[in-house]
């Protein structure tokens, strides 16, 4: 019976980690921002957002 409990939670914590992994994926980046990117890391700083 232990048993079944130490693997329910470990189950639990595996789809939780998994969610979490998946909800902090970022979208890919598009052409224009890694040329904004690019840029920027030619110009010496961080472009100005706004």
């Amino acid at each position: 019976m232990i048993t079944y409990a130490i693997l329910g939670i470990t189950f639990l914590y595996a789809v939780i980690q998994i969610i979490l992994y998946a909800s902090r994926q970022r979208k890919p980046l598009t052409r224009e921002d890694i040329d904004e990117r690019l840029l920027a890391a030619l110009n010496g700083g961080d472009t100005a957002r706004g």
